[in-house]
């Protein structure tokens, strides 16, 4: 828990950035933009976890991301939707967290290697539940991660900045 953080500021936060994810995550669902490579995604939800990590710490962000996954994959989804989007979200989180601790207040870069193992981890549970390679989507998926992960970390480093000059 951050420090000055009463457990109660910290469990409003939490329940308001998981909201702000899940909502994030129904309108990209409303809002598919139209991709030549299936599964290229903006990603809206991570503004949430990053905002989480860098504002309340990686236990608050991980709680979010995993509420996010179960939220989606129940009302969005299927046992197959689950499965990839936390073996996406767990490669992409732990990335991020390494990260963070090379890139420090980068958000932007550790947002981009988050959206890129994203990616990464979501293929990877792809071929293995499907039993085949899609090895030659990888630099279409790695190139929407970086373009995704510049744009959330560009936004979610702006909405940080305000946070920390305005606090709750």
């Amino acid at each position: 828990m951050k420090s000055g953080m009463t457990r109660t500021k910290r469990l409003t936060a939490d329940a308001l950035l998981l909201t702000t994810a899940f909502i994030l995550s129904w309108i990209e669902i409303m809002i598919s933009l139209p991709a030549a490579v299936p599964g290229i995604k903006i990603g809206l939800a991570n503004l949430a976890i990053l905002f989480a990590m860098y504002y309340c710490g990686n236990a608050d962000a991980f709680f979010v991301l995993v509420g996010r996954i179960i939220l989606s994959a129940f009302l969005f989804g299927n046992v197959s939707s689950l499965i990839i989007g936390a073996a996406g979200g767990m490669l992409s989180f732990a990335v991020m967290a390494l990260s963070r601790k090379l890139f420090g207040k980068h958000i932007v870069y550790v947002s981009i290697m988050g959206g890129v193992f994203h990616n990464i981890g979501q293929l990877t549970a792809a071929s293995f539940m499907l039993g085949t390679s899609f090895i030659m989507l990888l630099p279409y998926l790695i190139s929407g991660g970086i373009a995704a992960g510049a744009f959330n970390g560009i936004i979610a480093d702006r909405i940080l900045k305000f946070s920390l000059t305005n606090p709750m």
